[in-house]
């Protein structure tokens, strides 16, 4: 009897501690923890090589840490192991929607319901089965799975499991999938897991992904502060401050990142993060010494980021070609899940310091902009583009992108009409810069800037003075500058010069000439090229018979 006891207390000790072992990998997936996760459940399956639950959340696992190919055979191992077993199916279609199978993946969903019906509920089935459906929708970009499908698995979940706060996340993750009008019930979707567990900090940190989608960082900071209060140990809120910070107050992101490091999980990703905030300190000889560290360390296995680290460091230390060759290798090994719009800039701007690569360039910001449509990402990227021309010499590129990035934006200050009619200019785009300044008289008729370059393009369209285009341009110019004439007087006399010059020795209009001439005289009367300008304007004019008869008389009476 004592025997059947133990034996009997053994058994219990051992499902207790199978049970909690599945638990405790679940509870470091909700960290993040990939590996240990793994691990955990490796542990289980050690002793319970069938089990379905471990079974199902290694997948997940291997899948969190982007081994999708594990991933696949793994549950296909498992489905031949367990006969297809319901959760392990669910497993399987999960991987199947990352790979965009949609119809096989749901074939394998409705099957898994259909098989634990009876279990706990005839109407839904199992919502340990629905929950993971719903998971598995709410995974990957928006372009991945069913969101309308997966919320309605989920709800059916929450009527089964009340106080559950992950079915509620993922329903807010799938309304932040139907697209951004859905921004609000994502939002109460997660605040109703926060209502039944307040905890539960992934539903205050995905509160401020969506303000930081709005780009309202004091909101997105609030919550992602909020979550740690909700859980101190929830190491993605420090990592999201640390990124907000790392290009804007070292010093502070340097404080997250200390706390990231006590929570993260001690891996190949925590080293490249501490790599890439020396990076951002400045310490690049440090940083690409530590990546050299990271890479020798991999022993074969893939880690692309460690080359975008190489690019990054190489392209501050003034050595393009290096930098150039590791951002390829980054963006070619990467998944291209994984890539981010920053990414693609990155790649951009690398190209554009080495000639001959301004294609490439442009290759990957249509990749940036394709990746994220929203028109500020948009007009990010392409400010990106024309901030890295101009720094580069490339006055035609910078203007290119200017105008692509003020064709779309809903108004068009006068600091983009400057920096974009400027770039036309210093491209030798003399026509183009001048249309452009014409646009920005009119949008912004009292900003000075308008009306010089206007004048300073027209200026360069004849440059040998020849043709008269600029003639227009400096009286619209001159009417501005008239609005002060004590302030402008010099520019204004300089102005009407250029109008001498013209028809007395290239129009040889010389009424005109000596109109511009006496202008002159009458906001400088000692003006001595107004007054020898008026003298040979004059002389001009008797001479081919062109002075006025009230002009001749006045000469003829006083010779």
């Amino acid at each position: 009897m004592k025997q059947l006891l133990v034996s009997g207390l053994m058994a219990v000790m051992t499902l207790t501690g199978v049970a909690q072992s599945v638990e405790d990998g679940v509870k470091d997936l909700y960290y993040q923890r990939y590996s240990d996760a793994k691990a955990k459940f490796d542990a289980v399956l050690a002793t319970k090589p069938t089990d379905e639950e471990a079974l199902y959340w290694k997948g997940i696992a291997l899948m969190a840490n982007d081994q999708m190919a594990e991933a696949k055979t793994h549950y296909q191992n498992a489905m031949a192991a367990t006969n297809q077993a319901p959760l392990v199916k669910v497993g399987l279609g999960h991987v199947l929607l990352m790979e965009g199978k949609n119809a096989e993946a749901k074939t394998l969903f409705d099957q898994a319901i259909e098989a634990t019906a009876n279990r706990k509920n005839k109407k839904y089935g199992d919502p340990l089965v629905l929950k993971s459906i719903g998971r598995a929708h709410a995974d990957g970009s928006s372009k991945i799975g069913d969101p309308v499908y997966g919320i309605e698995k989920l709800n059916q979940a929450a009527e089964l499991d009340e106080k559950n706060p992950e079915i509620w996340l993922n329903i807010g993750k799938l309304n932040l999938k139907r697209g951004p009008e859905y921004g609000g019930p994502a939002k109460v979707a997660f605040e109703n897991a926060i209502d039944r567990d307040a905890t539960y900090a992934r539903s205050h940190y995905s509160i401020g992904k969506i303000f930081e989608s709005q780009r309202n960082s004091a909101q997105f900071l609030d919550w992602y502060n909020k979550a740690i209060e909700a859980d101190k140990s929830f190491a993605p809120a420090y990592y999201a401050l640390y990124t907000y910070y790392q290009n804007r107050d070292v010093n502070k992101a340097k404080e997250y990142l200390d706390q990231y490091v006590q929570n993260a999980p001690k891996d190949k990703e925590l080293d490249y993060l501490q790599a890439d905030y020396l990076f951002r300190s400045g310490n690049y000889q440090e940083s690409l010494t530590k990546g050299k560290a990271i890479e020798a360390g991999l022993n074969g296995e893939p880690f692309p980021k460690v080359f975008k680290l190489y690019a990054l460091n190489y392209d501050r230390l003034g050595d393009s070609i290096a930098a150039v060759k590791n951002y390829e290798r980054f963006i070619n090994e990467s998944n291209p899940e994984k890539i981010t719009v920053e990414d693609y800039t990155g790649m951009a701007q690398t190209y554009i310091k080495v000639p001959g690569n301004e294609a490439k360039a442009e290759a990957m910001v249509e990749k940036a902009v394709a990746l994220d449509t929203a028109l500020d990402t948009r007009l990010e990227v392409m400010k990106t583009m024309a901030d890295a021309y101009g720094a580069s010499g490339n006055f035609a590129g910078q203007y290119k992108w200017l105008m692509k990035m003020n064709e779309i934006k809903p108004d068009v200050t006068s600091r983009n009409f400057y920096f974009m009619c400027d770039a036309a200019y210093k491209a030798n785009l003399f026509a183009e810069s001048k249309s452009c300044s014409e646009n920005y008289i009119k949008e912004h008729p009292e900003e000075p800037q308008g009306y010089y370059m206007n004048w300073r393009a027209a200026v360069a369209l004849d440059p040998d003075t020849s043709k008269g285009v600029a003639i227009p341009a400096i009286d619209t110019y001159n009417d501005f500058l008239r609005k002060d004439v004590d302030k402008n007087k010099s520019r204004i006399i300089y102005n009407l010069g250029y109008k001498v010059y013209y028809y007395l020795i290239k129009s040889k209009e010389y009424g005109l000439a000596l109109k511009a001439a006496d202008d002159i005289l009458a906001l400088d009367p000692e003006n001595s090229y107004g007054q020898a300008a008026k003298g040979e304007a004059e002389r001009l004019l008797k001479a081919t018979g062109q002075l006025p008869k009230k002009q001749t008389e006045t000469t003829g009476a006083g010779g």
